[in-house]
């Protein structure tokens, strides 16, 4: 019986997700945090509620997690000079050096995908999976 499209996603997603655990074990965070660290640029300054709204969680989670992430010194929290009721979040140099290792990790696994593949394959693939994201974001 031939795969469904659905199936193939799936097992796309399981095994990128065995890649991402094993960064996850090596950098010793949870996957909420990596989603953290991943959502936020090394330069930028985010508040609290945009950055749960980027991890997809409720405020309340996503300050249970950032606050995970500040105690593990990974972010920093600092009063907004906006508001002075609120923070904003900025990677720590800890913070940075653990996104440059998870980002090097990612390019090590997709450099493994490449190498099994041709450069025509390889676009090809990307291009589809492109395309098919492209579909969830138009819900």
């Amino acid at each position: 019986m031939e795969k469904k499209l659905v199936d193939l996603i799936i097992e796309l997603k399981k095994g990128c997700m065995e890649d991402e655990k094993q960064i996850r074990t090596l950098c010793n965070i949870s996957l909420a945090e990596y989603q953290g660290i991943m959502e936020i640029n090394a330069t930028e300054r985010i508040t609290c509620n945009i950055l749960s709204k980027k991890m997809g969680l409720s405020p309340s989670r996503g300050s249970r997690i950032i606050d995970g992430l500040v105690r593990k010194g990974y972010l920093l929290r600092t009063t907004n000079p906006e508001d002075r009721r609120s923070f904003v979040l900025s990677l720590s140099s800890k913070g940075v050096k653990i996104k440059d290792d998870i980002e090097r990790e990612r390019n090590n696994c997709e450099k493994r995908i490449r190498e099994k593949l041709s450069t025509k394959e390889f676009d090809l693939i990307k291009e589809g999976l492109e395309l098919v994201t492209k579909i969830f974001h138009q819900e």
